[in-house]
């Protein structure tokens, strides 16, 4: 290799390590998931008899024609309901009409999908109309739905699949010559194949995450077109799908040309735009900035993994049973193919490992989190699955390299070919593995399916009721979390006699803090009696609230609110991100320097070959 290609090949290393450092320091946590923020009536809630609408506003924009609302009793009798979506809060609030409620407890079930992420959340309000009830309703199940899990499994495994397809079909497979070109035609047969599967599994999707409570088949096609038409995460699936039956059509013509050189560079481009869309619709999508550094980081993980798990996969069923038909050739191919692909899969481990820290950190407040919530949960297992898969891979290296066996051996007080399992035992040992890295495949399926341990955090927050009284109102002031930097005020007024003179029309707030007196804020009219809108994030300290409250032929009533707000706590500072994030450049900073310092090696012994009368004068003049 010459100086200037290695220089090339050093800068282009160290670009990349500057991306990734881009992506894990510069990306920022994400916010809310589509869950139940607050509901009118709240969980446990009494409301007065012959109440008809209810109000339920969530974190985050959902699609209307695929979400479900449901009411009944706690006998089981049913009420009918229609739900609107209002257009005010990036369509996060959605009105409920019933018929005048009678006195009893009921259960309102809720299942939403969200419009930038395409999750679905689920949950139930528990309330009581002229009765207080019993309790309230349990959180929903932290699972999605079975079938949903395993389309979602078999999806990721198929685009894995078909990533592996193309990283081993050129140079891993090539350099075996001609005993190599027809396990390079079947692994992109089987990457054709793939990369078809996740076309159909794609297309499933949407009508999984659609199903309509009691309606038709036809509701049900309806709200599915709506999705994939009207919304945000619609747009990034069926894009994704256009570029899936790319990837599979150019590569089942690349299996079948004999130079398929062009074919091959559209399934690459084809299936760049299936990785980038697919982290896209993911939890990505929901950051308020950063949103393509975030794609970026899981992007690379999923390409990671179609190296490695992937790439591991297609030669296992392209070569092993090459092996044991011609065992003559067991050495040559192992030495040609397999050590091809250890750098390949060693720089991917690495890759998939930090990215998989960094997301871990981001998505995970704290190591409490791990313990309490699914996603928690289901990193930890899937930690532990790649652990296994990569004990199980550095057998597989020195089985594959005798020499660094040997190596090891020695250090380890061995004697000579010594070997961790005996050779028969590589086929087991690779069997092993993929079943393992199959394993964590599904464990990623369930976390792109499930709220973020963070999502829920934020979801779940508790906030501060600030109250007043003026002129027969009672006033409650509130101000949640609206995003990193944002905040909104919420402001509640109703009549503490029992003969309303006229109700709150308009709301003025003043704001005064540590800083001074931001100005005057107008609130929205929610329905009656509630009154919002999104300011800039307060800072630390006390502030002040003038609430100018406007009634129709009465003068204006003010109440004064004083709350506190509270300095970042060192939860805030998210410590545990901040770590991942280190490791996941040190992991990073290693692996680039384990392969410069390669390449030198490698230059050396090329600079070597090519002037062996001067290095065997340089070794005579120092005799």
């Amino acid at each position: 290799m010459s100086r200037s290609r290695l220089r090339v090949r050093s800068r282009a290393a160290a670009i990349l390590l500057a991306a990734f450092a881009l992506v894990l320091f510069g990306a920022s946590p994400a916010w809310a998931h589509s869950g139940l923020e607050r509901s009118d009536p709240p969980n446990g809630g009494v409301i007065s008899v012959g109440r008809s609408a209810l109000t339920l506003w969530f974190t985050e924009a959902i699609a209307a024609d695929a979400s479900t609302f449901e009411l009944h009793t706690s006998d089981g009798v049913r009420v009918v309901v229609t739900a609107s979506v209002s257009e005010t809060d990036d369509g996060g609030i959605v009105r409920i009409h019933t018929q005048p409620l009678e006195k009893a407890t009921y259960l309102l079930d809720w299942k939403v999908l969200a419009t930038d992420d395409g999750h679905t959340s689920n949950g139930s309000v528990y309330f009581g109309v002229g009765t207080r009830p019993t309790g309230v309703a349990s959180a929903a199940g932290g699972l999605p739905d079975l079938p949903g899990l395993l389309i979602r499994w078999i999806d990721l495994s198929a685009i894995i699949l078909g990533i592996g397809a193309i990283a081993v079909s050129g140079r891993v497979l090539g350099s075996m010559g001609a005993a190599g070109t027809a396990p390079r035609r079947r692994s992109l047969l089987i990457g054709a194949l793939a990369t078809g599967v996740a076309v159909v599994t794609g297309a499933l999707t949407p009508f999984l995450l659609t199903q309509p409570g009691g309606g038709s088949l036809g509701d049900w096609f309806d709200a599915t077109w709506a999705t994939l038409t009207g919304t945000p995460w619609g747009y990034l699936w069926s894009g994704r799908e256009i570029a899936l039956v790319i990837a599979a059509a150019t590569l089942y013509r690349a299996a079948r040309s004999r130079q398929p050189g062009g074919q091959l560079r559209v399934a690459v481009v084809a299936l760049v735009a299936v990785v980038g869309l697919e982290s896209w619709a993911g939890h990505a999508s929901t950051l308020p900035r950063g949103s393509a550094l975030a794609v970026l980081a899981a992007a690379s993980h999923l390409v990671a993994a179609g190296v490695w798990a992937g790439g591991l996969a297609i030669l296992a069923l392209c070569l092993i049973p090459l092996l044991r038909r011609n065992r003559d050739t067991r050495g040559p191919i192992l030495a040609s193919a397999w050590r091809a692909f250890s750098p390949m899969a060693a720089i991917a481990t690495v890759v998939l490992v930090a990215t998989g820290l960094y997301e871990a950190g981001l998505h995970i407040p704290d190591l409490n989190s791990v313990a309490s919530t699914v996603y928690g949960a289901v990193v930890a297992g899937k930690l532990v699955l790649v652990a296994a898969a990569l004990i199980l891979a550095g057998i597989n290296t020195l089985l594959v390299n005798p020499r660094l066996a040997a190596r090891v051996g020695r250090v380890l007080g061995r004697s000579g070919g010594w070997a961790p399992v005996p050779p028969r035992r590589f086929a087991a040992v690779v069997g092993a593995e993929i079943l393992i890295l199959v394993l964590a495949v599904g464990a990623a399926g369930l976390l792109t399916s499930v709220p973020t341990a963070r999502e829920i955090a934020s979801a779940t927050q508790q906030t501060t009721l600030h109250t007043a009284t003026v002129d027969g109102l009672f006033v409650t002031l509130e101000h949640v979390a609206a995003g990193p930097d944002r905040s909104r005020l919420i402001v509640r007024a109703r009549s503490i006699v029992k003969l309303e003179a006229q109700p709150v029309s308009d709301v003025t707030v003043t704001l005064a803090g540590p800083t001074g007196t931001t100005g005057e804020v107008i609130l929205e009219r929610i329905e009656q009696g509630r009154f919002e809108a999104e300011i800039a994030q307060p800072t630390a300290g006390g502030w002040n609230a003038i609430v100018a409250l406007d009634r129709d032929g009465l003068p204006t009533a003010v109440a004064q609110v004083d709350w506190t707000v509270a300095a970042a706590s060192p939860a805030d500072a998210r410590p545990l991100e901040v770590v991942t994030s280190v490791l996941a450049i040190l992991l990073l900073g290693a692996m680039l320097g384990v392969v410069i310092v390669a390449r030198r090696r490698v230059h050396a012994a090329v600079a070597v070959s090519f002037h062996p009368v001067r290095a065997s004068e340089n070794s005579g003049s120092k005799r």
